[in-house]
């Protein structure tokens, strides 16, 4: 395996995907050793394992003391998708890994539409670009590509449909706003949010590296706010619910009476409208990405 990896790393490839790590004997000893064998190579190179366990203490057992290893695992795809049942999710995780830099995915290596329901997918694009960490997701994650979408394609494998041409095996064109360039002219599709929350995270500090405090929210809500220095903040406001709830955020000082909206997954939403957090309304299955600045 190590020769295997030296050998690939010579031959330029940006980095490895490992699955069902779990199955390894001393799965921790070995997953460290092909870590320290891809970031001797360069920095820029990656390591991802891969598990299809849920379970925290076996993830945990997995990660063992090495730093920085990506590892995609199904501890977030509960079948209860409530906004307290993901809350606890995360911050069980976040404390149990400590300073740990983590890893949010819903599978190993599934595609999200496989886990999580249409109505929710926009929420999870949000939550996973959110949190601290590095999000995770599969090729065609970000047009909500489906494993069987393609006639003639296999389950697991199916290939990226760039425009109509990719169809060619049916009666029936696919509808536009399945391939990539039906979705790259349309503001309001998936693909445009995945590219905004993308580059949002990739140039706010507090996104990207930011702490991360859990708010006391509504039923069926998950609240946190996303902070570095004195750089702006950023407040998510998730509702897995299937209806419109006031957000109920607690009046703290750290938390200012008026908001500016980033963006929200629903459309219809003035982008840039200063929103009052005390009569704050949020529509069932949507999320927002909220922003307010530092005051010293």
């Amino acid at each position: 395996m190590k020769d295997a990896l030296s050998f690939w790393l010579q031959a330029g490839v940006d980095g490895f995907q490992v699955r069902d790590v779990e199955n390894l004997t001393d799965a921790s000893l070995l997953l460290a050793e092909w870590q320290n064998i891809t970031k001797s190579f360069s920095e820029d190179r990656l390591l991802i394992a891969g598990t299809e366990s849920s379970d925290l203490q076996q993830i945990l057992s997995l990660l063992g003391s090495t730093k920085d290893l990506l590892l995609t695992s199904s501890y977030l795809s509960d079948s209860i998708s409530t906004g307290k049942h993901i809350e606890f999710l995360v911050t069980q995780y976040l404390n149990a890994t400590d300073s740990r830099w983590c890893s949010w995915s819903l599978s190993q290596a599934g595609l999200l539409t496989s886990f999580v329901p249409a109505h929710l997918l926009r929420l999870y694009h949000l939550l996973l670009f959110t949190l601290p960490g590095t999000p995770v997701f599969s090729y065609g994650d970000e047009i909500g590509l489906e494993a069987a979408a393609l006639p003639g394609q296999p389950v697991k494998a199916p290939i990226m449909p760039w425009d109509e041409s990719s169809f060619p095996n049916t009666s029936e064109p696919g509808s536009n706003n399945m391939t990539v360039k039906g979705q790259n002219e349309d503001p309001g599709s998936l693909l445009s949010l995945f590219r905004r929350l993308s580059d949002q995270r990739g140039k706010e500090r507090s996104l990207l590296h930011g702490d991360f405090h859990v708010l006391s929210s509504g039923p069926d809500l998950f609240a946190y706010v996303r902070q570095w220095d004195q750089n702006e903040r950023f407040l998510v406001v998730l509702n897995f619910g299937d209806v419109g709830q006031p957000a109920r955020l607690p009046a703290t000082a750290s938390l200012p009476t008026k908001v500016n909206l980033l963006l929200s997954t629903h459309l219809g939403r003035e982008e840039g409208a200063s929103l009052e957090l005390g009569h704050l309304n949020v529509e069932p299955h949507e999320g927002l990405l909220l922003r307010f600045p530092y005051v010293a």
